[in-house]
């Protein structure tokens, strides 16, 4: 069950196989080591899962108890797993909006007990470059990410180097380096698509469709993001969907185009509403509502979206 519930992770996640596995597992015969330690990873997929659909609080509970379980169980691997529990809260913190000291500490606690694991050090770089990006360090950011990616390309992994790449871009464009962004944008979305994987190759499409809109290219942000959101949807990703519509929706209005962008905001507004509230989820959905306002008013000059920030 567990195998297939890592396979809908990466086709379209689901958290029900997990939580159905997680009721039956300390009822089984495995023994009580065997089953903390599978009720661990399970609690892994889970919290990745829940990040995915968005559901933050569900995450950071679920990848709190799997470091917690690994931890408990002692052994070097199982330090190893709560370290890589440890990364994944990491990155659920950041988008909870959590304090930026809390995420960047608990990134360098997991890199010491990955420090003897080559790849899992090099990831664990990876991480601390989202949490210097996350609090705004973003020339710091750029050198710890340069280096992960160095060491993740030279051991193979090109899932974490896109990953690498999503932050670079992010860092450029909030630096202002537009020029840098747009070309690391274009190298994030190659690499992405020599890899094949949809939701990186998706990764990839937004990280272009925001340097675009910076850029005051309406055209290929639209291009851009039309794929995207066909990704996102397909993956079922609420939350994405709901940014790729707003983002669309402010394109269309710089382009003059008073329907498009009504229908474009209305769509994104409806699914930010449907969604886990958080500060993110309640902030866009006012922007959307104030937009839809100017927009009935005939005003075309909207407030502008968020990019990278949320």
């Amino acid at each position: 069950m567990l195998a297939f519930a890592w396979y809908q992770f990466w086709t379209r996640p689901s958290s029900e196989t997990l939580i159905h596995l997680l009721e039956l597992v300390p009822f089984s015969n495995i023994g009580k080591e065997s089953v903390l330690r599978y009720m661990a990873e399970a609690h892994i997929c889970l919290g990745r899962v829940y990040v995915k659909l968005a559901r933050c609080e569900g995450a950071c509970k679920a990848l709190k108890d799997a470091r917690r379980e690994f931890l408990s169980l002692g052994t070097p691997s199982d330090r190893v797993r709560a370290a890589h529990a440890a990364l994944y809260l990491s990155d659920a913190w950041c988008y909870q909006q959590h304090a930026g000291s809390e995420v960047e500490k608990v990134v360098r606690e997991a890199q010491e007990d990955l420090k003897d694991d080559p790849k899992g050090s090099a990831r664990a770089l990876m991480y601390l470059g989202e949490a210097l990006w996350y609090r705004r360090c973003f020339d710091d950011a750029l050198e710890i990410l340069d280096r992960a990616k160095e060491s993740l390309g030279k051991l193979g992994c090109r899932v974490e180097v896109v990953e690498c790449l999503i932050y670079m871009t992010r860092s450029y464009a909030l630096k202002g380096a537009l020029e840098e962004c747009l070309e690391t944008g274009k190298e994030l979305l190659r690499t992405a698509r020599s890899v094949g994987a949809n939701e990186l190759i998706s990764d990839g499409l937004v990280g272009l469709s925001r340097c675009y809109i910076r850029m005051k290219n309406y055209d290929d942000a639209l291009d851009t993001l039309k794929e995207s959101l066909s990704i996102h949807d397909k993956l079922g990703y609420p939350k994405l969907v709901a940014i790729d519509l707003e983002l669309s929706g402010y394109a269309y209005a710089k382009k003059g185009d008073r329907l498009g962008a009504t229908i474009a905001y209305e769509a994104a507004k409806k699914k930010y509403d449907e969604m886990e509230q958080t500060n993110q989820t309640r902030d866009s959905s006012c922007d959307c509502g104030e937009n839809l306002r100017k927009l009935e008013q005939g005003d075309m000059e909207l407030k502008a979206p968020y990019l990278y920030d949320r």
